[in-house]
């Protein structure tokens, strides 16, 4: 079984930066904080760090009462946000999900640095969840290293040893190169987020495409059947 771990936000689909919009509502309605900002760094980290980094940003202690009430309100304020903000599904990616699905040799699995319930919110709001087996999200590692490390082990706990040897990591930026490389695993860079080709080749994956949408291409490296796929597969 060959995991493929693709990242959400900037790979799959892009939300016209609707996590941010939430999350900025979240503060403004838990804490009364009418001018409160979200703008920050979003590309490549986990929800965990951010909303450290957010309630610091406005003033605000980085305890675990306040980052669980402001978690607990982004989650409940999230749907009703991507309804509003729109956003689209990449492209190429419906098409490449489907084809997978129908390969017994793969198993389709998202690693983000969202939440596990904004990620759920996302796929099934751009109608993707049905794709993907497993989420392993950004609620727990405020590095996404770490966060890479704790989706091998979901890997291991739920299909074996072996199962570790064959992961694959699909994502739009450097840290999800870094992170795959921290496991072992081979990477695939898109540039569909905001880094370019060049920013993107310098952390060495595997492969950089401009988006998901070549098949012919892709299908054969993401199932081991390429002859340049690198030797764990």
């Amino acid at each position: 079984m060959r995991t493929l771990l693709f990242d959400i936000d900037g790979t799959l689909l892009l939300t016209n930066r609707g996590g941010q919009g939430a999350l900025e509502l979240a503060l403004q309605q838990e804490f009364d904080l009418p001018h409160a900002t979200a703008e920050v760094d979003y590309a490549g980290r986990t929800d965990r760090g951010i909303l450290d980094e957010l309630l610091i940003l406005n003033g605000l202690e980085p305890n675990k009462s306040n980052r669980e009430r402001l978690q607990n309100r982004y989650v409940s304020l999230l749907p009703e946000v991507l309804q509003q903000r729109g956003g689209t599904v990449l492209p190429g990616v419906v098409e490449l999900l489907e084809q997978l699905a129908i390969d017994a040799r793969v198993c389709v699995s998202v690693m983000t640095g969202n939440l596990v319930e904004t990620a759920h919110h996302k796929l099934d709001h751009f109608g993707l969840r049905q794709y993907v087996r497993w989420i392993v999200g950004g609620d727990s590692d405020v590095h996404r290293d770490d966060l890479a490390r704790r989706a091998r082990e979901v890997i291991r706990s739920e299909a074996g040893e072996k199962a570790c040897e064959r992961i694959m990591v699909i994502g739009d930026t450097p840290a999800d190169i870094r992170c795959g490389h921290a496991i072992g695993a081979a990477v695939i860079a898109v540039c569909t987020g905001g880094y370019t080709r060049e920013m993107l080749e310098v952390e060495n994956p595997l492969l950089v495409v401009d988006d998901l949408s070549d098949l012919v291409m892709l299908l054969p490296v993401l199932l081991g059947e390429a002859a340049d796929s690198p030797p764990l597969w």
